[in-house]
């Protein structure tokens, strides 16, 4: 069973791992400066949100990572797939995991 201090190592563990693989993907000339703090803010403010266990906030982030999981999948299986594209789904999906199964956790941890 998740805990909520669980819950928020693994929110911060997991966004914070995604921004850093991609500003590795920034630093290799992968991507735009642009699109990187474009990409970045949605976990940034989830980052915010989900350390104050808002139940509204997993159920919308869930939805926004299903938008994210759909263009790195088209990098993933595409002509030139990289190993940053594979890691990001990876941690994409496990994000996505926590996120559907922390608003039961959260209503019965309090």
């Amino acid at each position: 069973m998740l805990t909520n201090s669980r819950i928020r190592t693994s929110i911060n563990l997991i966004c914070s791992s995604l921004i850093i693989l991609k500003l590795i993907s920034f630093f290799n000339n992968d991507i735009t400066f642009f699109f990187f703090i474009f990409w970045s803010i949605p976990f940034g403010v989830f980052i915010y949100m989900g350390n104050k266990l808002s139940i509204k906030s997993f159920q919308g982030f869930s939805f926004i990572l299903l938008i994210y999981f759909l263009s790195a999948s088209l990098r993933v299986f595409g002509i030139k797939p990289l190993i940053n594209d594979l890691l990001e789904i990876i941690l994409i999906v496990t994000l996505f995991l926590v996120c559907i199964f922390s608003p039961r956790s959260i209503k019965n941890n309090m």
